[in-house]
Formats: structure tokens, sequence, C-alpha cells
């Protein structure tokens, strides 16, 4: 056989090996979902908050404008969504901020005693009204103060906590920690000045993420849904295939095949990227420091995440050395485990349910802590 008809042989093969696995993923999806296709995943999200003072930037964090009373809205959209039927709202709702752009209902009152509690967007409460407020209005001791802003990890916590302190010059005598496995390779941020543009005066420029969005109050869901649909469809390529690629890694057959080899897996894990790596140091050396700032009066709570709990964690590395870390250094923690049916279904945060479990968690970690003043 001469290259020529090698060459044709490799090609037909080619092909041939490639339609047939169009064919097993098609028909491995038509069998997977009881005789009907997909319809694809909800898996673009779009953040919209009430247009205006909303997010600001400080040095090393960023935090809400005091004193705001702010619309949050999440939707999730289709990979190609075509009409407004490819979009769900996850969640919406209204919180507000004290005079330190925190959210809570309470003001922070300067030249006092105070407990922080400090955390993510689940201390937030992002997802739903705000479970913080219940816990102020019941809690007895020194004012305690949310310092739980979302997308943030621990360093970014210990910045926040500090400027906090400095500002309003509290004598701060207890700290309880929210944390969640992830928010351990997070590093610090804050928004770009082309997302604040966009928040500010819904001058956008990019589809997903955070939004500004002006809510009419005459604006139904049905108007939502079409606003952030035509802002998807107008921009260009925006669920454009990314060739071979994509497809690949959106394939039913080879997710469910590396999930099946990952659970059985008996390899050894791989180490961290040294950028990642960086960022855990950073983040264990904060909660040692924000430990170091109450002379030891602190408490953890590891929260637990949809695929990451008490029970199955040891299968998860970042979660895994979190554990360690803590136990290592003789920090107090516990688990706080919230079922699957107290998230959002698309979503990642807990819903109302969720969160009124994280509540109880932090209202027993707050009696865990030594309320009497120095």
């Amino acid at each position: 056989m001469n290259w020529t008809n090698r060459l044709k042989a490799s090609v037909i093969i080619s092909l041939s090996t490639i339609i047939l696995f169009f064919i097993v993923e098609y028909s491995y999806q038509y069998i997977k979902h009881e005789g009907s296709f997909p319809k694809g995943n909800y898996k673009n999200r779009t953040m919209l908050f009430e247009v205006g003072d909303n997010f600001q930037n400080f040095d090393g964090y960023f935090k809400y404008f005091p004193n705001q009373e702010i619309r949050s809205t999440t939707l999730y959209s289709r990979e190609k969504p075509k009409s407004i039927d490819d979009l769900q709202i996850e969640y919406d709702y209204i919180f507000q901020t004290n005079n330190s752009g925190l959210v809570m209902k309470r003001d922070v009152i300067p030249n006092e005693y105070a407990i922080f509690v400090i955390g993510d967007s689940f201390t937030e409460g992002q997802g739903a009204s705000p479970w913080f407020y219940e816990l102020e209005d019941k809690y007895n001791g020194p004012q305690i103060i949310n310092l739980g802003i979302l997308g943030t990890g621990p360093k970014q916590w210990e910045n926040l906590s500090s400027s906090t302190t400095q500002q309003h010059g509290l004598d701060v005598v207890g700290t309880v920690v929210n944390i969640i496995p992830d928010d351990m390779s997070r590093s610090v941020w804050t928004f770009k000045e082309r997302e604040l543009n966009c928040l500010h005066h819904a001058s956008c420029d990019y589809v997903f993420g955070f939004q500004g969005y002006n809510f009419g109050s005459k604006e139904s869901n049905e108007d939502i849904k079409r606003s952030v649909l035509n802002s998807i469809i107008n921009a260009p390529n925006h669920w454009k295939l990314r060739h071979i690629e994509d497809f690949l890694k959106q394939s039913h057959v080879l997710l469910d095949l590396s999930r099946f080899f990952k659970k059985f897996s008996t390899k050894v894990e791989a180490p961290y990227s040294p950028e990642t790596a960086a960022k855990i140091a950073d983040n264990e050396a904060a909660i040692l420091s924000l430990r170091e700032a109450v002379s030891g009066n602190f408490y953890v709570n590891v929260v637990s995440q949809k695929s990451i709990n008490s029970n199955n964690y040891e299968y998860n590395k970042i979660s895994k050395e979190l554990i360690n870390f803590l136990y290592e250094n003789q920090i107090k923690y516990k688990w706080c485990d919230i079922p699957v049916d107290g998230f959002h279904k698309n979503d990642g945060h807990p819903n109302t349910n969720g969160y009124k479990i994280l509540l109880e968690c932090t209202r027993d970690a707050l009696s865990k802590l030594e309320t009497s003043t120095r």
C-alpha cells in the first residue's frame, strides 16, 4: 500500500471513529435521560444588582455602599438560549447594608466591644434574605458584626477585618469564621473598572457575571428574562462552541467515565500548582492572624458544599488539607453540614432552609466563645 492509500485509510478510520463517537454519545444521552434527549443544563450565571451605589473597592478588599437597599436577582441560562424559557431565575431578594456597607441591619457602634462573624457569600447570605438579620436581632452580648462578603477567602477577610477594626476603633473580643473548603484557594480580588461601570451605570460591554440592572417597579420576571436574553443573543459569539474541545468537555460519556475512574483510582494525588500552593499558604497564615487578633477566642465552622461534607471530605484534597491544618494548629472547629436539598438547584449557594442550618451553626459557635469583655 503506497502512502496515498495509507493516508486515505487513515482519514476513513478517523472519520469513522468520530462518527461512531457521536453515535455512542447521543445514544448514551438518550438512554441516560430515559428516552429523551437532554435540553441542556442551565450553566451560564448572570447576577443582577440594583444599578447605582452597590459595590465599591478598597485597598485589598471590597464591600457595599453604606445604608443601601439593594435588589439582587440571579438567573441561569442554557448554553444556547433562544427564548425566555431557556432562562431561570434562581433567586430574587432584597438586602440592606448598615453604616459600614455590611449586610446587617444594625449600625456598627464605634469604640465598643465587638465579635466578628467572618466568611464568604454563605455568611453574607447570598441567595436568600440574609440570615444574619435574625441572628443580630436575638443575640445577647457584645455587638456582632457581619464580615461576610461574597467570593472572598481568608486573606481578604483579614484585610476587611483589620480595616473595620481600625475604622471604627473596635475592641474585637472574639471571632467566628464560616468557611467552605474552596475558600482556601481564593486570592485577594477587587472589581475591574469595566465591572464597576456596568454595576454603577448599567453600561455593560460583557455578558454574564456581575451586572448593574435598573429594576422597574412594573417590570415582571418575564421582562427581566427577556432583557438578559437579548443581551446574550446580541453579544458576538456568545454561545459558539470552541471547536471539538468544547464538545468533548460536555460529553456525557467522557464525564461519566471520568467520574467512575476518579472514584476508584488509587493513584497519588497530583501536587498543587505553585500559584494555588501560594494562595493556600497565604490563606492559612491569614486564619492564624485572625485567631491571634482575638487572643485565641476563635471558632471555625467548616460549612459543607453541595459535593463536600463531613462524610466525604477526605476524598477532596483541599478540604482534607483544611481539616488537617485546623487540627494541627489546634483551632476549634466543627462541620456544619447542609443537606443537598438545602441548596439551590443550579446555584451552589444555600436556599432559605440551608441558611437556617448555618444560622444555628453560627449561634452554636458563638456560644462556645468567651463573651466576657476584656
